[in-house]
């Protein structure tokens, strides 16, 4: 026969273990989850969940609607650095979104415009024409006058005692870039050129010419309009420009 205390260990519950038990609906919840909603998602959505997976908060979420604007052959040159400098992306957020960037590089073709005339280069910069401030943008391109990389090289008037040859070309000597087109913005909504604008113009082509990297232009965008150097003065045409 048991005694009272057997039979009071037969009918006890076994002793819960102390060890965590993972939720076993929990993967298969994710998963759900995923496949119903990813292809309804926003793209800024879905950078956001890059970010920090299935519940972003609305900081990621925010960052995801802003570089969700910028153009998909500008995200892929940016890097981590671009994305912590120019966009103030934090440094572990760059690095993921570097990585995803780098695999929709090696996944799908190059996308990127290439740069044939001014106005191929005012739909790249068309943001410019109404930025409050004056900024000095390069706009560095590849052999086939594709987009490597655009940089804000001055903000404030362009002055040829403010803005040297070297602070336009270090950055496409820095990548290797075969060409480069300079354009900066009138807030006054008049693009004619200034002597300012003439002398930078004359002393950036001339310093382009002897470190071999071809200026294709200098654009002025304005509200009311948009003035190319190269149009106006006639400059040589470029084989390359023309897909040769």
């Amino acid at each position: 026969m048991l005694s009272p205390c057997d039979l009071a260990t037969a009918s006890a519950p076994p002793p819960a273990d102390p060890r965590p038990r993972r939720s076993r609906s929990r993967p298969a919840t994710l998963a759900h989850l995923a496949d119903r909603d990813l292809t309804s998602r926003t793209e800024a959505e879905l950078i956001a969940q890059v970010l920090e997976g299935p519940g972003p908060a609305v900081d990621a979420l925010r960052c995801g609607r802003e570089l969700a604007r910028i153009p998909m052959w500008q995200r892929r040159s940016l890097g981590i650095a671009g994305l912590i400098e120019e966009h103030g992306v934090a440094a572990e957020r760059a690095v993921r979104l570097a990585a995803l960037w780098e695999l929709a590089e090696r996944w799908y073709p190059d996308d990127r415009p290439a740069v044939q005339c001014s106005r191929d280069a005012l739909l790249v910069l068309e943001d410019l024409r109404l930025a409050r401030s004056e900024r000095i943008v390069v706009l560095l391109l590849d052999a086939r006058h594709r987009p490597l990389r655009r940089e804000t090289v001055a903000v404030g008037s362009l002055n040829a005692s403010r803005l040297q040859p070297r602070d336009v070309l270090a950055p496409a000597l820095r990548i290797d870039a075969a060409a480069l087109l300079i354009a900066h913005n009138h807030p006054s909504g008049d693009p004619a050129p200034s002597r300012a604008d003439r002398q930078v113009t004359s002393a950036l082509r001339a310093a382009a010419e002897v470190v071999g990297v071809r200026l294709l232009d200098h654009l002025i965008l304005a509200r009311h309009g948009h003035h190319s150097f190269r149009e106006a003065e006639g400059w040589e045409s470029d084989p390359a420009a023309n897909g040769a």
